[in-house]
């Protein structure tokens, strides 16, 4: 059974757009945290699937300046950040995201669904995307597998037998049936460009879907970029 607490805390005070947090059961002893941010114009959703570093309290600030193109925004935590528990298994976390969209799609509530992966969580939106229908995929600095971004920033270590989770996006974005945007920039030293651009290679031959090549841009400044927004503009448009 889901359980859902609404409260509000000092995390976000700072947060000037109307929002509320969310306490979400799921199985396997779970409870997933997440801030819906709302928007005036409420054309949709946009389900933002964070980064590895830090939990809601930073990436909520990302959450409300989405909400400027007229989405509602909701930023869940993973299993072990902020005050997400549960124990951490790949199907488990990818289980909670499953049922976490399936509570804020319910009876209609929105005309379009965005699901938004960032670095670490675009292994968990390309996969969510197969599962759950949606309208747009963006990823931004995504990988082509955990696999292959830890081969090649540490060729030396036996990285099979140490990664715990393999988020296999390339095994899972030829199965994503709506349209697909990848940002990623040249200079990005934690997911390399050529990672994401290894993993856009699985699509290119389809006409929906497109990757934005930021020059010079890195792994956390790519909102700073006038085509990132503009591109953004576009598609959420």
């Amino acid at each position: 059974m889901i359980f859902i607490d609404f409260f509000k805390t000092h995390e976000t005070a700072d947060i000037a757009a109307p929002h509320e947090e969310l306490l979400i059961e799921t199985p396997a002893d779970g409870r997933i945290h997440g801030l819906l941010i709302h928007s005036k114009e409420k054309k949709g959703l946009i389900f933002y699937l964070h980064g590895n570093t830090g939990n809601i309290n930073r990436w909520k600030f990302m959450g409300e300046e989405l909400t400027s193109f007229g989405y509602d925004v909701f930023v869940p935590d993973y299993r072990g950040y902020g005050k997400s528990r549960g124990l951490r298994t790949e199907t488990n976390m990818h289980r909670d995201m499953e049922i976490v969209l399936d509570h804020l799609t319910a009876q209609n509530r929105y005309a379009k669904i965005v699901l938004y992966g960032r670095s670490l969580g675009s292994g968990f939106a390309v996969r969510l995307a197969t599962q759950r229908p949606c309208d747009h995929l963006i990823l931004e600095t995504p990988y082509y597998s955990l696999l292959h971004v830890a081969t090649s920033r540490f060729p030396f270590l036996p990285v099979r037998l140490l990664l715990r989770f393999e988020f296999r996006s390339d095994k899972y974005i030829e199965k994503v049936l709506c349209p697909i945007a990848i940002f990623h920039g040249t200079k990005d030293a934690i997911v390399p460009y050529r990672s994401g651009f290894k993993l856009y290679e699985k699509i290119r031959h389809r006409s929906d879907c497109e990757m934005v090549t930021l020059v010079g841009g890195k792994h956390n400044n790519l909102n700073i970029y006038p085509l990132f927004r503009e591109k953004l503009g576009e598609i959420l448009a």
